[in-house]
């Protein structure tokens, strides 16, 4: 649970001028609690589960909120879906996203800044940030396709 992390977004609302309404406060606390990443549909039906009273276009505005104040972070898949994690500070990881069942796993490991000054250097770009996802086939689906085996992985 990231209480505290929803806590500060609550602050950080209220001192730009945004009123905590009652859909606000649970979306914060259901995205401060909940694991992985949801889509906004997800985050909509796990909501109703407590607040049967918000309505989807309530969460999709809200949702766009916390990402432009940047309390969440969106992320873009393949075929244009969008998941929602939390923007956690220093909390900087990727995602391996399977082709065949969809799930996201996370890994912390990035040599992207390596090569980041030869690219700047290169194009006269200034990278501030960066996302990785890398799409492929998690050991279970490849353990499901026949002939191929994890042993050397």
């Amino acid at each position: 649970m990231n209480n505290a992390y929803a806590e500060e977004a609550k602050m950080m609302l209220s001192s730009k001028g945004y009123k905590l309404t009652r859909p606000r406060l649970v979306i914060l606390d259901y995205m401060a609690g909940v694991s992985g990443h949801p889509s906004i549909q997800e985050i909509y039906e796990g909501i109703l589960i407590n607040y049967s009273g918000i309505g989807i276009a309530t969460v999709y505005r809200t949702i766009d909120l916390l990402v432009e104040i940047g309390y969440l972070r969106a992320l873009v898949l393949l075929n244009n879906q969008l998941r929602y994690e939390l923007n956690l500070p220093d909390d900087h990881h990727h995602h391996l996203i399977c082709k065949a069942c969809g799930v996201i796993r996370e890994f912390n490991s990035c040599n992207f800044n390596s090569i980041s000054e030869e690219i700047e250097d290169t194009t006269c770009f200034k990278i501030e940030e960066h996302n990785l996802e890398a799409y492929g086939y998690c050991s279970d689906c490849l353990s499901k396709k026949a002939g191929y085996s994890t042993e050397n992985m």
